[in-house]
């Protein structure tokens, strides 16, 4: 059994180092980049090169994405362009609506995404937008 000043310090660290998400914390780590590089930009994106590590990659494509029900990286790359806000942090997404995932699908269906490994880097988490 822990004593109460282990208990507590305990609560204190996940307190601290627990953040909300929605979802799984790899795809919606990238639509966190996504809804970054989006608002830099300052316009909805005609296109976009997404390079990950291959454990981002790995991680992201088969997972669900909450309110969308559909997988993978497509839908949440779309949506973090579409309503995505970066100051949400991991909760990116909580603007999400039914006509904006039918905006994502649309996007996703223009082929306005392309998705690849990001070559010759050693870092396992890795995310980058073009």
């Amino acid at each position: 059994m822990f004593s109460t000043a282990e208990r507590e310090a305990i609560i204190a660290l996940i307190k601290r180092e627990v953040v909300p998400a929605i979802g799984c914390t790899e795809p919606v780590a990238v639509s966190l980049c996504v809804a970054r590089a989006t608002e830099l930009l300052g316009i909805l994106p005609e296109k976009m090169d997404v390079y990950l590590s291959p454990n981002i990659l790995k991680n992201a494509m088969g997972v669900g994405i909450p309110g969308t029900g559909m997988i993978g990286l497509p839908i949440a790359i779309a949506l973090g362009a579409i309503v995505g806000r970066s100051e949400y942090g991991l909760e990116v997404l909580k603007d999400a609506d039914a006509k904006s995932v039918e905006q994502g699908k649309e996007y996703i269906a223009q082929k306005r995404i392309t998705i690849d490994v990001k070559e010759g880097i050693t870092e396992k988490l890795y995310i980058e937008v073009v």
